[in-house]
């Protein structure tokens, strides 16, 4: 599927999108984890039902979008509202859900505190945030932002940026899946490449929200959501879990590391398929 590049516009740039196919009845939006960008769902787009528009935004500070404002620190909730200012600019009432950890984690809350506009979420190795153990250390480690928010004028070979994006982070990409990120993540400065993400992701965002409010939060839920997740991920707390209704979450343990979606689409492709084609929709 050919994709249309397009910028979404908010208060403070553009968010960067990628349009897969005409205006349809069916739209899904999809949104990828922490330090990563669109290309994640690269390669898993030719996999899907072709009775979608589908839309795969880079979030702010992340792939080709505008960063936030500077000199503050970068909080949960403004992700999760970039969400709302997404579907504004698509002029989309609702959608389908679609994404990956820290992209998981504000579709979720963004489900809870917007009820009517998200239909059906599928997440891939995330669901609820974590929590904020030591809130007075968490809170001070954010605003130290000259620990961790200071541009870097270092430059890379492609080799270099590939590596990096294969091997230097959590869990392991093949090249192919490094390959769908890279576009997107650099931009090219005479034969070298700069990194695009905000400095400020260095520090991974939390809501301030204690693990009790987590519950009480969730106890809200009311969106049917596919969680496909791998075998003994500590991405899903089963604290939270349990003040869901049941009949809302459908769990699928899968092989792989955290990025098999985009390591391996083929693998999770037909479970994402059959959800979509479920008529069933959140519990409005």
């Amino acid at each position: 599927m050919k994709a249309e590049e397009v910028k979404l516009p908010v208060p403070w740039g553009y968010i960067a999108a990628k349009i897969y196919g005409p205006p349809m009845e069916k739209k899904a939006l999809l949104v990828h984890g922490i330090l990563d960008n669109a290309g994640t769902f690269n390669r898993l787009i030719g996999y899907l039902p072709r009775g979608y528009q589908y839309v795969s935004i880079d979030l702010p500070g992340h792939g080709l979008s505008s960063h936030f404002p500077p000199g503050k620190p970068l909080h949960f909730f403004d992700y999760m509202y970039s969400i709302f200012l997404v579907l504004e600019a698509l002029k989309w009432k609702t959608c389908v859900y679609i994404a990956h950890s820290f992209g998981a984690h504000i579709g979720t809350y963004f489900s809870i505190v917007y009820p009517n506009r998200l239909e059906k979420i599928v997440t891939f190795d995330g669901f609820n945030p974590f929590f904020m153990d030591d809130p007075v250390s968490d809170i001070k480690k954010m605003y130290d932002l000259e620990s961790y928010s200071k541009e870097s004028t270092r430059l890379y070979s492609k080799d270099e940026a590939l590596f990096a994006m294969q091997f230097l982070r959590m869990e392991v990409l093949t090249m192919e899946a490094a390959e769908a990120l890279f576009q997107r993540a650099v931009t090219k400065i005479d034969n070298l490449y700069k990194y695009n993400r905000d400095t400020r992701l260095r520090y991974f965002m939390k809501p301030f929200i204690l693990e009790e409010q987590h519950r009480e939060i969730y106890s809200k839920y009311c969106t049917k959501t596919l969680i496909i997740t791998i075998e003994h991920s500590h991405r899903i707390s089963s604290k939270i879990i349990e003040v869901i209704d049941k009949d809302l979450l459908t769990l699928v343990i899968v092989k792989g590391n955290h990025d098999v979606h985009n390591n391996s689409p083929e693998t999770v492709a037909p479970y994402v398929c059959k959800f979509l084609d479920d008529n069933l929709r959140s519990k409005l």
